[in-house]
């Protein structure tokens, strides 16, 4: 049997009793209060009573599932259970066995274009990222499960040429995170790239189709209805600027008002402007086409995800997530040391965006208050700091797309 094949199968069972030791650390509570209760729900009143005026639920459908299933085994097989240990343990694990399966998708996709060696090398550097573990593991957030569904649908498109496959997969992640959108500038480009009009429209049927088979059992009656019903739900809770994200609204400050206007605008719509105005160098820049190929196409997802995270306002700092897949598996591909550089540093500083809200708002932990207090005094710097990184690697993007050696490297692996 391959030693790469044994190795990995090694990796993965260590991975996951990682994960599931950390997972008996306490979550972020008042995430986990929610996902306990709607699991709960989920079981007493099935999914076409789920959404309710009465009860507050600020998700999609997608995972909803999940709860369902958790839910029916928490009071089957566990009524009677006094505290939240092993309820919160099954609620966590569905995150952190996607997480590893993401880490396996940049395993294939990577070995298919290199080695075994570089591959093994992205499915440790995913699987192990104190990032990964912290958000799924301890925090008890979900944002992996979509991140998978992310990979497959690039997946499905490079690997398994099936652009109608790789839009309902898409359609699974923006059900399961509304975040997910971000990725999609990114897939649309891609289609208008690499398909036919015949495919766009046949793809479009089935993102729209699949939706509205998830919403279908929680909104019987309408569920086209019910998408915008629960899209406006979610989009109307906050109206911070920069809900502890380190990113460009971070530089002026922590949860400011985004209807504040500025020139006649609201902060809210300058930071659609400033999005828009980031996305031109990362997507329409020469060569065009490029950006849209292997291995590029990571990178420009990866960044157009950072961009998104950077300058829409009322992002909460777990919204980088999607960033790390895709921007790992750009810089293995490339074998760009400067890339795997900036994947450390990133992840570093979003560890600690991660760690500021987990331990703000668990002051029952009583962890150092003063790490956090010098994390708060520090917010304006680490998210202009964080700005910088962006247009650093939009410049090294411009650079590397514009290298002859590299275009030749993308023609003879594909």
């Amino acid at each position: 049997m391959n030693k790469f094949f044994l190795s990995l199968v090694n990796l993965f069972i260590i991975a996951l009793l990682i994960r599931i030791i950390l997972s008996f650390l306490p979550p972020f509570e008042i995430d986990q209060i929610g996902w306990r209760n709607w699991a709960l729900r989920m079981t007493e009143v099935g999914p076409a009573n789920f959404y309710s005026e009465k009860v507050f639920t600020d998700n999609p459908p997608g995972f909803l599932y999940v709860f369902w299933l958790i839910g029916f085994i928490k009071t089957t097989f566990f009524p009677n259970a006094i505290n939240n240990l092993v309820f919160d343990f099954l609620l966590k694990l569905p995150t952190n066995i996607a997480d590893i399966l993401s880490a396996l998708i940049i395993y294939k996709l990577i070995k298919r274009k290199l080695n075994g060696k570089w591959a093994f090398l992205g499915f440790c550097l995913y699987a192990f990222n104190p990032i990964t573990i912290f958000n799924s593991a301890i925090w008890g957030q979900f944002d992996g499960s979509a991140t998978l569904f992310v990979l497959l649908s690039l997946y499905a498109f490079f690997v398994r040429k099936s652009p109608k496959l790789s839009s309902s997969f898409f359609a699974v992640a923006w059900a399961i995170k509304p975040q997910a959108i971000a990725f999609a500038p990114v897939l649309t480009l891609l289609f208008l790239t690499q398909t036919k009009p015949k495919t766009w429209i046949s793809s479009a049927l089935i993102f729209m189709i699949t939706t509205t088979i998830i919403y279908l059992p929680f909104f019987p009656q309408n569920p086209i209805a019910g998408i915008i019903h629960v899209q406006k739900a979610m989009t109307g809770i906050f109206s911070c600027t920069t809900c502890f994200a380190f990113n460009f609204w971070g530089v002026f400050g922590n949860w400011q008002n985004d209807q504040s206007f500025f020139q006649g605008l609201t902060l809210m719509h300058w930071g659609v402007v400033l999005l828009a105005l980031s996305l031109i160098p990362i997507f329409f820049l020469k060569p065009f086409k490029l950006r849209f190929a292997q291995p590029y196409i990571y990178l420009t997802s990866s960044l157009s995800i950072f961009a998104f995270f950077s300058f829409i306002t009322r992002m909460h700092e777990r919204y980088l997530f999607s960033f790390f897949s895709l921007f790992l598996i750009s810089a293995i591909l490339l074998r760009s040391k400067i890339l795997l550089s900036f994947y450390f540093l990133i992840s570093v500083i979003h560890l600690i965006n991660l760690y500021l809200p987990y331990a703000y708002y668990n002051k029952h932990l009583v962890l150092n208050p003063k790490l956090t207090e010098m994390i708060l005094n520090n917010f304006k710097f680490l998210s202009a700091f964080s700005i910088l990184i962006l247009i650093s690697l939009i410049g090294y993007l411009i650079k590397l797309t514009n290298l002859p050696k590299l275009k030749e490297y993308e023609t003879s692996k594909n």
